[in-house]
């Protein structure tokens, strides 16, 4: 039995007929090997980036309040774009209506405008310019994202949020 392959002394020890008897190489191996990283590669390559493209949610306009129901330096805090989220609605002396999102981009507080032009987080001192919602002091280091308001028919309305 010399000079016979590890498949002969294995089909003499175990004579059972099998139709689909093959050895795999080393290379076809690495070939399967190859392939099969490749596949899982381009695979969550494909999700990732399916997963970065920008999301079209159909956000619908939500009414705030009527163009005179704010006084100058008075706010108002409104769900955006659900009940889940917040923006908060200023009437600026110089400025006229601003919108931006309710949540501190620190660590998702509630911000509160303190009617001398800025808005606050109480959580840790954050402040924010309520003209731009940029980062005046504090531990922030985003703008507070803006809310794109319009009126129609005699209403304000949130549109859509503008990250920043």
């Amino acid at each position: 039995m010399r000079g016979q392959g590890p498949t002969e002394e294995w089909r003499e020890e175990f004579p059972y007929p099998w139709d689909e008897d093959e050895i795999m190489t080393r290379r076809d191996m690495l070939r399967f090997l190859v392939a099969g990283t490749g596949a899982l590669f381009l695979a969550t390559s494909a999700l990732a980036i399916i997963g970065n493209l920008p999301s079209g949610p159909n956000v619908k306009a939500v009414p705030i309040a009527k163009p005179g129901e704010l006084g100058e330096n008075q706010w108002k805090v409104f769900d955006f774009p659900d009940q889940y989220a917040q923006g908060i609605l200023i009437n600026l002396p110089n400025k006229g209506l601003v919108a931006y999102s309710n949540v501190c981009t620190h660590l998702s507080c509630a911000v509160v405008y303190q009617g001398d032009g800025r808005l606050h987080c109480p959580c840790h001192d954050g402040l924010f310019d309520a003209a731009t919602g940029n980062v005046l002091a504090g531990p922030p280091t985003r703008p507070l994202p803006v809310i794109q308001i319009a009126i129609s028919n005699g209403t304000i309305y949130a549109v859509k949020e503008v990250p920043r």
